[in-house]
């Protein structure tokens, strides 16, 4: 179950939180991994126009220092915009690395939003994990 085409290879003991027709979430051991994907009608037109306004606005974020990377990452043959949190003044805080992109599915436009996250203290032990994950996934279009 879980939005339809996806799935994503997850290590052994993270467990369901959530899952719905148009989302997902799982976690284990402090970290997470959220998903969810928003049918975006008339918007076939415009996926490379919104898909460039992405990443612009993420490199924005980037200048600012609320984001440390941002790139193009082509997943399983779509194409979206991946890019990772700065370190949290907080420890306790929430660290985020997240890749949004467009696809054509069953016949309509979906934007997909993955977004895998830890508290800022624990996220550089959780990295290579939450990259494995994010590289796993598997989308049908």
């Amino acid at each position: 179950m879980g939005p339809a085409g996806i799935t994503w290879t997850l290590p052994a003991n993270w467990k369901k939180v959530d899952v719905s027709t148009e989302s997902l979430s799982y976690g284990g051991n402090g970290a997470f991994l959220s998903v969810v994907v928003s049918v975006m009608p008339q918007m076939e037109k415009l996926v490379d126009i919104s898909s460039k306004a992405m990443h612009e606005a993420a490199k924005t974020n980037q200048k600012i220092g609320k984001y440390d990377e941002v790139k193009w990452l082509e997943i399983d043959g779509v194409r979206g915009v991946q890019f990772r949190e700065s370190k949290p003044q907080m420890a306790d805080d929430i660290r985020r690395l997240e890749w949004q992109a467009y696809r054509t599915f069953a016949g309509s436009t979906q934007l997909v939003t993955v977004i895998l996250s830890s508290n800022g203290a624990n996220f550089p032990k959780h990295e290579d994990e939450l990259y494995g994950i994010l590289y796993s996934a598997k989308l049908v279009h």
